[in-house]
């Protein structure tokens, strides 16, 4: 489910019948959007496991979406941890040489980049394990799930797409010559078109551009929490305001 986006907005203003700046009545298009939407993807090439959250489940932040197997990944940790364990053996071992004046400073330099190259190499590991759990990075819902368990995925591969579907705000398209009678803070009406339903909103922040095309403004209105509005509804926003401004 995609938003309308700034051009259908745009068109949607211009068709509007009701699209007006007369005394009596100001109204414009508007379209519901997330604040947060975003279409996960793997950062690895693995098989998955575990994909937990069907489409239009909830979910908690830093719960997870979608297991990998790590068997490799987690194997080739332990390899790591052994090498960097070496190179720590080797490093002492150096360094008590040095003191007994049986070695010279160069081997000592040496050990101390090859501790350093596997301790570097360890931490690397140990993100890739880290990336076999991909986890909510906020609470809210499944819009999509693009994968199936089982399947082996490649890096960069989407997998899952999610929205925030409490932190809403409203997408409204107004002529450009209300520019002088609107600022933030400035109430407004949404009456929703798929539920008839009226919902209060107030002006967060105005475009500083105006579309040269259909000399047309975007505002932002921010909302309410409410369980009755999901992203992608459209409505038609009313506005009060004084003629003579």
């Amino acid at each position: 489910m995609k938003g309308i986006g700034y051009q259908g907005l745009l068109l949607a203003a211009l068709l509007q019948p009701g699209l007006s700046v007369s005394a009596e009545e100001y109204k414009a298009r508007a379209v519901i959007k997330a604040l947060d939407r975003a279409v996960l993807s793997g950062e690895l090439a693995a098989r998955i496991t575990s994909l937990p959250k069907r489409p239009g489940e909830s979910f908690r932040q830093g719960e997870l979406l979608v297991g990998l197997d790590c068997a490799l990944y987690e194997a080739q940790t332990s390899k790591v941890e052994a090498e960097n364990q070496a190179a720590k053996v080797k490093l002492d071992n150096a360094r008590q040489l040095n003191e007994l004046r049986s070695i010279g400073s160069l081997d000592v330099a040496l050990a101390q980049s090859e501790y350093a190259q596997t301790r570097a190499e360890l931490r690397i590991a140990r993100l890739n394990t880290q990336r076999c759990q991909i986890t909510a990075p906020y609470d809210g819902k499944v819009v999509t799930v693009l994968a199936n368990r089982h399947e082996n995925i490649r890096q960069q591969q989407e997998l899952i797409e999610i929205v925030a579907d409490q932190r809403l705000e409203a997408e409204v398209v107004v002529p450009a010559t209300w520019l002088n009678r609107l600022e933030p803070g400035l109430p407004l009406t949404l009456q929703m078109d798929e539920t008839g339903a009226r919902v209060e909103a107030t002006i967060a922040a105005i475009s500083p551009a105006i579309d040269p095309v259909s000399q047309t403004l975007l505002l932002r209105a921010g909302l309410a929490p409410s369980a009755g509005l999901i992203p992608g509804m459209s409505a038609t926003a009313y506005f009060t305001m004084n003629s003579t401004q």
